[in-house]
């Protein structure tokens, strides 16, 4: 049974068998030494192989964390009002920072200094200004409920970012003859909502660039509305932590990848038939934005770069935003 073994196996083997020499000595000689060739030529790819899935690996479980702190971030937003935020608190830097969540200050690695307020305000539009400090509220509490979990992985106040925005959206129709439409009644913060490329502000639900009574008796209207797409000039999309991601089709905007258009069309189902069947509601829209650097730093992997951002984001209702009609008096 041995015998036959043996010679299957040097069948399934394929290689040629030399002549034979006196007590086979020639033979076994030669299939070492092809053995080691193949080895030798084979290895190389085989530790290639192996380093490449430890540095995929790498990137997928810091990714699976990152999903799992914006879910989380957002859960804790869901179960809060976003409305009690009081304007214009996004723009104060006393108010990005993690030095009064509940949770403890969070300390930034490896300088152990408690993440206060940036000190290098150099990338911010002027409108972050020195304010008044507070309890956590609801947009950095969201934010900093993200910072907070983010262990073993560690956020650069330098380069990293957390944005937080919360939609209100209604459906009906509109009357452009598509049926029933899902449509954003509002982004907010109020005040840092937009980007100058978009075509129309958020709050203009019948998107015509005029501030129509049913925007203002259905409470849809906060007091900063523009009334024509020149006249968009926030150029911040969401509460910002520390300010440093621009969106990567207007570097002049600094926040949210998701424009409300976009936000729109995710919202839309396929059919007005289908959209009929969705209730108004509000949305949070949580995302971060983390540089990850490689573990190995091989050079053969500079293909795909090192220190490279990764945006990962999640979205969850939160139906304290969900626009309400105000009686007329």
């Amino acid at each position: 049974m041995r015998r036959v073994l043996k010679k299957l196996l040097t069948l399934l083997d394929g290689a040629p068998a030399p002549v034979e020499a006196v007590g086979g000595t020639r033979s076994r000689n030669w299939r070492r030494g092809q053995s080691l060739v193949e080895l030798t030529l084979v290895m190389p790819i085989l530790i290639i192989m192996f380093l490449g899935l430890v540095e995929i690996g790498w990137l997928a479980n810091n990714f699976l964390i990152l999903l799992d702190v914006t879910r989380g971030a957002a859960r804790f937003g869901a179960t809060n009002n976003p409305l009690e935020w009081v304007s214009p608190a996004e723009h104060y830097l006393e108010r990005m920072d993690c030095n009064d969540y509940p949770g403890g200050s969070y300390v930034d690695f490896p300088d152990n200094r408690v993440y206060l307020p940036i000190s290098d305000t150099s990338h911010l539009p002027s409108v972050f200004v020195t304010g008044v400090d507070g309890p956590i509220g609801f947009y950095d509490g969201v934010a900093c409920a993200a910072v907070q979990n983010m262990s073993p992985l560690v956020f650069n106040t330098a380069a990293d970012d957390v944005v937080v925005s919360v939609f209100g959206y209604v459906v009906e129709d509109f009357g452009t003859g598509a049926g029933e439409q899902v449509r954003v009644t509002g982004r907010f913060p109020a005040r840092q909502n937009e980007c100058s490329n978009e075509p129309y502000d958020p709050f203009d639900v019948n998107r015509n660039h005029i501030r129509d009574p049913r925007e203002d008796q259905a409470g849809m209207y906060d007091g900063y509305e523009e009334t024509g797409p020149s006249d968009n000039d926030e150029n911040i999309r969401g509460y910002v932590l520390t300010g440093h991601h621009r969106v990567s089709d207007y570097p002049s905007c600094i926040g949210s990848e998701f424009s409300t258009a976009r936000v729109e069309a995710m919202l839309n189902g396929a059919s007005a038939l289908e959209n009929r069947h969705s209730p108004n509601n509000g949305l949070l829209l949580v995302e971060m934005f983390w540089h990850h650097s490689q573990l190995l730093n091989l050079p053969w992997f500079s293909i795909i770069g090192n220190n490279f951002e990764l945006h990962i984001w999640s979205m969850y209702p939160v139906t304290s935003a969900e626009p309400t009609a105000t009686p007329a008096p």
